[in-house]
């Protein structure tokens, strides 16, 4: 890593969590291990290597002096630079290269999105899909799935409903349960920067790598929780299933993160 490069979204959460635990501040979490550090250093200087042609950007609402800078009418439902969005297939790449290298998970691409059977509608047309299988019993397979196709730049309106912007869907399981779909939205009015859906998508690999991740989903609702944040809630296109999950850590000798306490099991009754 380039020693003079500004620090990172974990480097700077690794110092949050630093400074609450000398402040005897314990509802953040512990620091991040030095497994999940070196982890976590490995993914960035891979990434220098297949992120080399995708640039990252600033936060384009983000004045010189810090300051909020207001949104244009015009900015919504449409994005002037969709291909930058490649970004994620990139630190995708990125971190299938790292877990495969240390010897965690095997690797399985589906050149058809089309051919993928989700234990829920990820809500989105995906393209080529990254598996990664791990090796230790517990763990859950992660998989990578594009949405919009190799070589594709993506499209400036929005508004269609099929409208292609090369961005990544996050799955976990066998079938795939999607986790994250990044980016949410796409358009130059949510823009907040590539930093924003790098940390996105690093906490969504992350957690299931780590072995701190579950859901559950009903009819009822949709309850899930990681180290990093918590959320319950329903809709009217709950999917008609039932399923839990509960990701287990990919290494060995692998303490995970402790879970977001804001759900515990006491409080899903």
């Amino acid at each position: 890593m380039d020693e003079h490069a500004p620090p990172t979204w974990w480097q700077e959460h690794h110092a949050f969590l630093l400074e609450c635990a000398e402040g005897g501040e314990v509802d953040a979490g512990p620091p991040f291990s030095a497994q999940l550090l070196d982890l976590l250093t490995d993914v960035e200087r891979t990434f220098a290597v297949t992120g080399a042609d995708t640039p990252p950007w600033p936060d384009p609402h983000l004045g010189p002096d810090g300051q909020d800078l207001p949104v244009r009418e015009e900015e919504y439902s449409r994005c002037l630079d969709p291909a930058k969005h490649r970004i994620l297939a990139a630190r995708a790449e990125a971190w299938a290269q790292v877990l495969v290298a240390k010897g965690w998970a095997e690797r399985e691409e589906i050149a058809d999105g089309a051919a993928l059977t989700w234990l829920t509608d990820p809500l989105v047309t995906t393209h080529r899909a990254t598996v990664l299988r791990p090796h230790r019993p517990g763990a859950q397979p992660l998989l990578l799935a594009r949405t919009a196709p190799d070589g594709q730049v993506g499209d400036h309106d929005l508004a269609p409903a099929d409208a292609l912007l090369p961005g990544l869907v996050v799955g976990a399981g066998d079938p795939p349960l999607p986790v994250e779909t990044i980016p949410d939205c796409g358009c130059d009015a949510c823009d907040s920067g590539s930093r924003d859906l790098l940390e996105q998508l690093d906490e969504a690999v992350l957690s299931i790598v780590d072995g701190s991740y579950e859901v559950e989903i009903s009819p009822h609702g949709r309850r899930e929780r990681t180290s990093f944040h918590a959320s319950s809630g329903w809709s009217v296109d709950q999917p008609a299933v039932s399923a839990d999950l509960t990701a287990g850590p990919w290494a060995e000798n692998w303490t995970p993160r402790p879970m977001d306490p804001m759900l515990e099991p006491e409080d899903r009754a």
